[in-house]
């Protein structure tokens, strides 16, 4: 886990995000609409209703805990349940971020609506731990690895 903020993180699901990002994932899930479970929602003022959901940067559109200099999360230890769950493996719109890249969340849902990506083509984003892909094409970029 981590400590003090900002810490290499002790992942549940286990991705390793720094493969994710080399992979060209441009850390879509830290874009993604974050809603926030009933019991994890605070009341900033009292008598108003809490907020569902965790604010965006306006110009990045990153979750405004994301650091984008270390790529960690600033509030790793306390972050919501849909982050500690999420896995991106199987995420279709993870599919078209590595095939089409990432601009914002709005053109990545209108690519998904017309993109056909088989699953038995899916890229896989590695576990921490795991020995990496080697390099296909020699480009210099790393390498999606396929599910089969």
């Amino acid at each position: 886990m981590m400590s003090g903020g900002n810490d290499k993180p002790d992942c549940e699901v286990g991705v390793d995000c720094d493969r994710g990002r080399e992979m060209g994932c441009g850390t879509f899930c830290c874009r993604l609409l974050v809603r926030l479970d009933p019991d994890e929602q605070e009341t900033v003022n009292p008598g108003r209703v809490a907020k569902g959901f965790v604010d965006k940067d306006p110009e990045s559109g990153n979750c405004v805990h994301f650091d984008v200099q270390t790529s960690l999360c600033r509030v790793w230890t306390r972050r919501p349940r849909v982050c500690r769950e999420y896995s991106c493996n199987g995420d279709y719109l993870l599919q078209v971020v590595l095939r089409h890249g990432f601009r914002s969340l709005a053109t990545l849902l209108k690519i998904a609506r017309d993109a056909y990506i088989p699953k038995e083509t899916y890229a896989h984003v590695p576990h921490r731990g795991t020995p990496a892909a080697p390099e296909k094409g020699g480009s210099g970029s790393a390498a999606i690895e396929l599910r089969g």
